[in-house]
């Protein structure tokens, strides 16, 4: 569970690296922030999903094309989905610095494989103030021992 938490975010720190025509591309490292509360219960099926959901915490570390760095921190939720579901969980997260919203991410990721390493997972960020508010994007990510990586970008 604690591996799938990691999904959550999507590409912090972008907000340091608004104002630039065209699509801005970047890679990222998502790690965990905090103390992770929910409910997660298991099935009496060794080999099927637990059922529940977590709220957490995620610090994100992006560099962009251009070599710019930049972090955030989010509060996110995820939800594991039902076993007979294609897809492991949903989720969201919520970006923000002192002065307010930046962006949102909304995220799917696989469901687990028993054995594999990480998931891989996807999803939008829509901006909802600073920079970049009224903008969208997309990223994929991979899930690791603590921590989580991928790539996105945002649209003009």
């Amino acid at each position: 569970m604690k591996k799938l938490m990691m999904a959550a975010v999507a590409c912090g720190a972008l907000w340091a690296c608004a104002g630039t025509a065209g699509a801005e591309t970047f890679t990222f490292v998502n790690a965990n922030a905090g103390t992770a509360d929910g409910v997660v219960l298991r099935s009496s099926n060794p080999d099927a999903r637990p059922t529940g959901a977590q709220v957490y915490g995620t610090k994100t570390s992006a560099t962009f094309a251009d070599g710019k760095k930049a972090e955030t921190a989010a509060r996110c939720s995820a939800w594991i989905l039902p076993p007979d579901n294609q897809f492991g969980q949903n989720g969201v997260c919520e970006y923000k610095d002192a002065a307010g919203p930046l962006y949102e991410s909304r995220f799917t990721c696989a469901a687990p494989v028993k054995g594999a390493a990480g998931v891989d997972c996807w999803g939008t960020l829509t901006g909802t103030g600073g920079a970049w508010k009224g903008r969208s994007g997309a990223f994929t990510l991979h899930t690791g021992q603590g921590s989580a990586r991928g790539e996105g970008h945002w649209n003009e």
